[in-house]
């Protein structure tokens, strides 16, 4: 059994945010501060991959991995005719959608990123701030990235 590469990995989840909206920033892998993301360059993604990573192990060896990546999205919400809950909302749907399974892995019922890995999903309880006070909003997506 192969060992699955992060990076290749990671590169296909790169490119699936990337095709998934016609960002005006990114994404990008390094993150930045709101301040560095004027709203003229929202919205803005960006891929976190300083979570956890965890392992566990089967009898014959060969490593499960489990790592966790975060989507981070910033999203300009001072316009007063469109409310930032409706821009994240809208930004959600696109990610499901983004990481559904597609071809051969429907009849898997997991995402393997074309291969690249055992599974790859939404998972946990994405942080919504919609921008109401500021005008900011904020989306952090939680990743679960399983490679074997």
């Amino acid at each position: 059994m192969a060992i699955a590469s992060r990076e290749s990995a990671i590169e296909v989840i790169m490119d699936i945010v990337a095709n998934a909206y016609d960002w005006k920033l990114g994404p990008i892998r390094r993150l930045k501060l709101w301040s560095d993301v004027p709203a003229a360059n929202r919205p803005a993604c960006f891929l976190f991959e300083g979570g956890q990573e965890s392992y566990s192990w089967n009898e014959k060896g060969f490593p499960k991995r489990v790592i966790e990546v975060r989507i981070f999205v910033y999203l300009n919400a001072k316009d007063p005719g469109v409310s930032g809950a409706t821009l994240i909302n809208e930004m959600m749907d696109i990610f499901d959608a983004a990481f559904a399974p597609t071809g051969s892995d429907i009849a898997l019922g997991r995402n393997s990123l074309r291969g690249s890995a055992y599974q790859c999903r939404i998972d946990g309880k994405p942080l919504k701030d919609p921008g109401d006070l500021d005008g900011d909003a904020l989306l952090i997506v939680p990743i679960k990235l399983i490679l074997p």
